[in-house]
């Protein structure tokens, strides 16, 4: 009898959690920090126009809105050669504001673990690699984000001609 029980108990003791892909928020967040205002006027980057898009780690994946105002942000595998194989499946479920069933990803960002980042109108939301919702970071400010990157260890976000930092426990994606 003793056998059956000590199985299931050795597998939970061994299963390290470092192999987790549960990856809450505040793996990231910084004690005390906040979206902080830089100020540096007419440096406002360059956007070209079409699609927001970032791409895993690895390179192996593209991730995007596909779909105007989808609920969803869509995977892709970037095969040999780096061309995006259009097999796009649906990927991370984004939150919405209550009583609606669309919204708009105006910037997204991959951080070293893989970690996905959508800038929306009701903050920044934060996906895990298998594309759980992690969290919500809230807006920087009033007004529709325009842009979203790391720069080091700072996610930077642009809203109108503003420019936002917040200090986070990891890097992007290189």
């Amino acid at each position: 009898m003793t056998r059956f029980v000590f199985a299931p108990l050795l597998v939970l003791a061994v299963g390290s959690p470092s192999f987790a892909q549960d990856m809450p928020l505040s793996q990231i967040l910084i004690d005390g920090e906040g979206w902080k205002k830089v100020d540096v006027p007419n440096a406002k980057p360059k956007r070209s126009p079409g699609r927001v898009m970032t791409f895993s780690p690895d390179g192996g994946t593209m991730f995007e809105q596909a779909v105007l105002n989808e609920p969803f942000l869509r995977a892709t595998p970037v095969v040999e050669g780096g061309d995006v194989n259009f097999r796009a499946t649906r990927y991370a479920p984004l939150r919405t504001r209550r009583g609606e069933s669309a919204i708009t990803v105006t910037g997204l960002a991959t951080d070293r673990d893989g970690r996905i980042y959508a800038a929306t109108d009701i903050g920044v939301q934060v996906f895990d690699p298998t594309g759980r919702l992690c969290g919500v970071l809230t807006p920087a400010a009033e007004g529709k984000p325009e842009y979203l990157a790391f720069e080091a260890d700072k996610l930077t976000l642009w809203i109108g001609d503003t420019k936002y930092t917040r200090n986070l426990n990891t890097t992007g994606a290189k």
